[in-house]
């Protein structure tokens, strides 16, 4: 919903300034003409398609730790999940979570981040750009089971990992200044700089579990979707519409190159470098991010 909202937004906004971008004049036989200027000055419109890779420090939210909000927890403390789990893994006594069991270097994937782009050009040099992201990103890991451990903490223990996952959603709005210096009619670098706003949904906080039997995976997700309720199966239980995340804020910078082909076709690869916070219970530290990117410009 907030992503769509956002590209609304940008759409209308760049409409509405667009439509002012025409000079009128009126020629001699008495028509109104529209006047093109030439001065540098103007409107320029663009599309991103780039890669983004961000800090691993907000990925531990995923990691299924006692302190975070999402946690293994809550899952294992609920009777019928324990009691699915203990069935599934084989056990014939008790399963726990290993020591050491839970991720300790869980990090994001590379994600891919298309956006909007569009800057006003003070003069050939100088513009104000605003621009909007989107990605998806993904953190993966394991979390460890230990199955019927033995009386003697010096025995062999049977450990099975299990997959572990948290998705979420993030929107970057990048306003600021770009600098241009043109080497050529063709070739030109630029640098930017500027403030990030920034949105975060989390959409999955979960781990899952292979029965050794049938071999089918199971979800078991650490978001408390019941509120102060326990699960239980077959109930036709209500489920709350949980939100998690929120906007956090920032700064970037960037740098690039900016290449002119014939109909005005403008291809801009770069790179940009965050510094900000994004809003997730328990990690709001400023954290680097970088991404690289082709912008295409018409």
């Amino acid at each position: 919903m907030l992503v769509k909202l956002l590209l609304k937004t940008l759409i209308l906004f760049l409409f509405l300034v667009a439509s002012g971008i025409p000079v009128y004049a009126q020629s001699e036989s008495g028509k109104v003409e529209i006047v093109n200027t030439t001065d540098g000055k103007g409107w320029v419109f663009g599309l991103n398609v780039g890669m983004y890779y961000p800090s691993k420090s907000t990925a531990a939210y995923y990691n299924g730790s006692p302190s975070n909000e999402n946690n293994a927890k809550y899952v294992m403390s609920n009777y019928y999940w324990y009691q699915e789990i203990f069935n599934a893994l084989g056990a014939h006594d008790s399963i726990s979570i290993s020591v050491d069991g839970l991720p300790q270097n869980m990090h994001y994937k590379i994600a891919m981040q298309p956006g909007l782009y569009a800057q006003y050009c003070f003069n050939s040099n100088l513009a104000l750009l605003i621009e909007f992201n989107y990605m998806r990103l993904k953190a993966n890991d394991v979390i460890i089971f230990d199955v019927d451990p033995p009386i003697d903490y010096l025995g062999n223990h049977n450990l099975v990992l299990c997959p572990m996952r948290g998705v979420e959603e993030r929107v970057y709005a990048n306003i600021g200044m770009k600098s241009s210096f043109p080497k050529s009619d063709k070739l030109s670098y630029f640098v930017t700089g500027g403030l990030n706003i920034n949105s975060t949904k989390v959409k999955k906080s979960s781990f899952y579990v292979e029965d050794k039997f049938t071999g089918i995976v199971k979800e078991y997700s650490m978001i408390n979707l019941y509120g102060n309720n326990s699960y239980i199966p077959n109930s036709n239980m209500q489920t709350f519409n949980v939100y998690q995340g929120g906007i956090g804020f920032g700064m970037f910078a960037g740098a690039g190159a900016s290449l002119t082909f014939g109909n005005s076709i403008v291809i801009e690869p770069g790179i940009t470098a965050h510094w900000l916070m994004v809003k997730l219970e328990g990690y709001r530290s400023m954290n680097p991010g970088i991404g690289a990117y082709i912008r295409f410009m018409f």
